[in-house]
């Protein structure tokens, strides 16, 4: 199993999903199931853009992207968490306009929707356990939005039915709590993505120049810069040498440097500049 193909999967069972909810909802007239099914749209195309998005970030270098395509999987997960952001505002806004509406109840309707959570909640895991497993930021941001459709739904369901006994205010109320939790999801993407786009450092600098130091004839660390993209990282090092070192010596000095970074700190990208220690 690979990312590809868990979105191409979950991308199936969505649709088969959204023409479920369609049909069931224009034979049986229900508008929650319409909307749910249009709703439920929305996770197919979050599918293809990461589907897309992890297409791109498999790219090697070219004369383009120096660095690689990696940060097109995290620029996904920051379109992802934007969605989440989107539909939290939705669910806010449906539950204030909708506190004085007419419900009706709809048997086969309400149904297909309890059926649909159950089947967006068993993807959601499914999609979570890989995410864990591949370790791909992209496919948790993709079961966040998953699971923020569980909540949407369980908040259509119980609103309706608390609708429908009189209860305005309670479905209001549930559902600006789901809209606070889906919210809490769309930081938590935010969180991951941002950091790594602005080229964030998460490393202890402090720890790392203390590393180099303690290497023999490195005198100085004068410069250290350090990025990551996805799973990579890389590092731009300056170093003062003795003065008297030969060439060859020098290089060698570089090269433990790039192994050291590699071994202790998972940087294997490292482009070291050696100075003379005036």
């Amino acid at each position: 199993m690979n990312v590809k193909r868990v979105l191409i999967i979950e991308g199936l069972v969505n649709l088969l999903m959204i023409v479920t909810k369609l049909i069931v909802g224009i034979i049986t007239g229900s508008a929650a199931l319409t909307a749910d099914a249009l709703h439920s749209f929305t996770d197919l195309v979050n599918n293809v853009v990461a589907f897309l998005a992890i297409r791109m970030s498999e790219k090697p270098a070219d004369d383009d992207h120096h660095y690689g395509h990696q940060k097109f999987e995290q620029l996904a997960v920051f379109f992802l968490a934007t969605l989440l952001f989107v539909v939290a505002i939705e669910v806010v806004i449906r539950a204030i306009s909708r506190s004085s509406d007419v419900v009706e109840q709809n048997k086969v309707g309400l149904i297909v929707l309890v059926v649909a959570v159950v089947i967006n909640l068993t993807l959601s895991l499914w999609e979570r356990y890989w995410a864990k497993k591949l370790k791909s930021d992209l496919l948790h941001a993709d079961a966040s939005h998953t699971f923020s459709d569980v909540l949407t739904s369980v908040a259509a369901i119980v609103g309706w039915q608390l609708a429908a006994l009189g209860l305005y205010w309670v479905d209001t109320l549930f559902a600006l709590i789901v809209a606070v939790m889906i919210g809490v999801l769309a930081y938590r993407l935010f969180s991951k993505a941002v950091p790594i786009l602005v080229d964030q450092s998460h490393f202890d600098h402090g720890v790392v120049k203390k590393s180099i130091k303690q290497l023999v004839n490195v005198t100085s660390v004068k410069k250290l810069r350090i990025r990551s993209m996805g799973k990579q990282h890389f590092a731009d090092v300056t170093v003062a040498v003795e003065a008297k070192l030969s060439l060859l010596e020098s290089h060698k000095i570089a090269d433990q440097i790039e192994n050291m970074l590699a071994q202790q700190f998972n940087i294997h990208d490292t482009t070291v500049h050696v100075e003379p220690d005036s």
